[in-house]
């Protein structure tokens, strides 16, 4: 194992930290927005104050990607309507001029490129601290918390950690994603002290649960827990990713590194591919994970064995289920259990619904009713496309992605799938994850 002294290799710092330039160009950019929306939420009595948020502020943002967030805080004796109402329209105010559009959290805020730049305008109530209205409340206490308790040489540590998740494939608070947030970088370095005593912590992880790897308060609201939105997946990933870099320190952990792909695996993934209505990234992967749920669920009661399922969409209007099934052809033939012939009625009904179809009926040592029956689909394609013809708008899930299923899914193995994925970035990316190894998997 490495020591902390030669756990970084050379170039990590110079590519976390920005420039010079790059930095006095955002601060001028910065300073111009924040001064259009005082101005614009001037005009509304409610406002209290504005105040800037996101890594930028808080001096953790990386090189080419600062997000930059502006609070606007509001009286917290206006109502829901109202306060949406006054963020809304300070919001379109302050970028006029500039490409914006509205997005959604627990509230609606405006999002803007200013001068290629994302600059988000969000609305939050003037509270003290625990006495929280919205989701936003606690931005501005996150920020102060930073800015504080954080030395300089702390923030390159967390600069260092973003990008070592990025670049392993953990960053990012999206649905999508289920990954570790900006924030959650800093909570972390404030928490262990560094970039490396972040990963010592993470390689001997514990859990803290039986279905939970991991917790981590936040200080400023010590009843939330911003682990709640990492899957465990993610952590255990991020454990592999520790053990692998401090084992073997490179600078491509920074710059992106993935396990073994392995392309022969690909021959064996079924893939649903449709067209959908465009919504949101987060309400869009939301529906697309809760439809892949329920669709795993019926592919295993109908007997076939998953190895491994992904989705891939490119965020807008396509999208695809991807299956990697342990065998994707079944015995002609399936047991299915009955009542026990105690149950008078259940056994008697049972027996009358199954009569035609049983090719064998007879009872186990427990007494319970067992016949042999024909399946209804040997091959997993075909009992996809059964689905896909209709019944998948019964089985739960998204009836937005049910019904855009129904109406022009289709399903593709082999030479097909792999033609539309050369044709086809995000369902190239995809299928490639779906036959690769997780980072940190293999031996050396």
């Amino acid at each position: 194992m490495t020591t902390t002294t030669d756990a970084i290799p050379k170039g990590a710092r110079e590519l976390c930290t920005p420039t010079v330039e790059e930095a006095k160009r955002l601060a001028e950019t910065v300073e111009r927005v924040a001064e259009k929306t005082r101005l614009a939420a001037a005009r509304f009595p409610e406002t209290r104050d504005v105040v800037l948020g996101g890594s930028f502020a808080k001096g953790t943002w990386l090189p080419g990607e600062a997000d930059i967030d502006i609070f606007v805080k509001l009286s917290p004796d206006i109502d829901e309507a109202r306060f949406e109402e006054v963020g809304l329209k300070v919001g379109l105010e302050a970028t006029k001029g500039y490409p914006r559009g509205k997005k959604y959290a627990q509230h609606p805020y405006t999002e803007a490129r200013v001068e290629g730049v994302v600059v988000n305008i969000v609305p939050c109530y003037d509270v003290q601290a625990g006495q929280w209205k919205s989701a936003a409340d606690r931005s501005p206490f996150h920020v102060e918390l930073v800015k504080t308790r954080l030395s300089e040489a702390q923030k390159l540590d967390v600069r260092l950690l973003k990008k070592f998740m990025k670049g392993v494939g953990v960053y990012g608070a999206e649905i999508e994603k289920e990954g570790f947030s900006g924030y959650a970088c800093e909570v972390l370095v404030l928490e262990h002290g560094s970039f490396v005593d972040v990963l010592k912590h993470f390689i001997h992880l514990k859990a803290v649960a039986p279905d939970r790897l991991l917790t981590l308060p936040d200080p400023v609201d010590e009843r939330r827990d911003l682990a709640k939105a990492i899957s465990n997946e993610i952590v255990a990933r991020l454990v592999l990713a520790a053990r692998a870099y401090l084992k073997r320190p490179t600078l491509q952990f920074f710059l992106g590194k993935t396990g073994k792909k392995r392309p022969n695996l690909q021959a064996h993934v079924i893939g649903i591919t449709f067209t959908h209505r465009e919504s949101s990234e987060d309400i869009l992967w939301g529906e697309l994970k809760r439809t892949m749920k329920h669709l795993s669920g019926h592919i295993k009661r109908a007997g076939f064995a998953l190895a491994r399922t992904a989705i891939a969409s490119d965020d807008r209007r396509e999208s695809a289920f991807l299956i990697l099934p342990e065998v994707r052809e079944l015995s002609a033939i399936e047991k299915r259990l009955g009542p026990s012939v105690v149950m008078e009625r259940e056994a008697n009904e049972f027996l009358a619904k199954n009569s035609k179809r049983a090719k064998l009926v007879w009872v186990g040592e427990a007494g319970q009713l067992q016949i042999l029956q024909n399946r209804d689909e040997v091959r997993l394609s075909d009992f996809l496309r059964r689905m896909v013809r209709g019944e998948i708008a019964k089985m739960g899930g998204s009836p937005t992605i049910s019904r855009a299923i129904a109406k022009n899914g289709k399903v593709i193995e082999g030479r097909p799938l792999l033609r539309a994925a050369k044709r086809k970035g995000w369902l190239s990316a995809g299928l490639n994850d779906i036959v690769s190894d997780t980072l940190g998997t293999s031996p050396g």
